[in-house]
This record gives structure tokens, sequence and C-alpha cells, in this order.
């Protein structure tokens, strides 16, 4: 009985520290001049993600008269800030900042 519990205090232990490290694996880690410089003009919001993950936050706006919906990515992490602009779901803009030594 005393080693069922071990076992269960070790799995969630070991469950507890794979989910912080997947946490911190996110935009984090993403932003950075070397992954803004990987998305180009024409990308889906898709391949964005697949670079530098999930937008810590996200805008949806209709476009007037034309139609369509313009999409605000915006990353952040304290020190560096990347902002991607989507019209219908391809990138228009892209522009970053980041801490010194990046």
């Amino acid at each position: 009985m005393k080693l069922k519990t071990i076992r269960h205090t070790i799995t969630g232990a070991l469950l507890a520290l794979l989910t912080l490290t997947a946490c911190h694996s996110g935009p984090l880690n993403t932003l950075t001049q070397a992954n803004l410089d990987k998305i180009q003009e024409g990308m889906t919001s898709a391949q964005v993600k697949t670079i530098l993950g999930e937008p810590t936050a996200s805008e949806d706006v209709p476009i007037p008269i034309v139609g369509g919906t313009k999409t605000t990515y915006t990353y952040d992490n304290n020190q560096d800030h990347i902002v991607i602009v989507l019209k219908n779901d391809t990138v228009q803009t892209k522009e970053g900042t980041f801490a010194p030594g990046q």
C-alpha cells in the first residue's frame, strides 16, 4: 500500500514538472529577432503560431466596406514585444522590440 502512495506522489510531481516546462516553452522562448525574421508577408495564422506559439493576446476586427477580418496577434513577455497583423488570415505587417542583447 505504501509503494502505491509513493508511486502516485512521484507521478504527480513528474506531471507538475512537465506542465511547468511546457508552459515556459511558449512565447517566453520564442520572442526573438530570429523568429520574427522567419515571419513573412502572406503566411497564415497557423504558420505564425508554429513559429511563435499562441499569442499573448488576439483581437479580430471586421474590415468595413471591403469586408473580411483584421486580426492582431500580440506576443509579450515583459521584455520582448511582437505584433503581427493579419488580413483575412494572411500576414500583412510585423514588428518587434527586444531586450538588449538579443
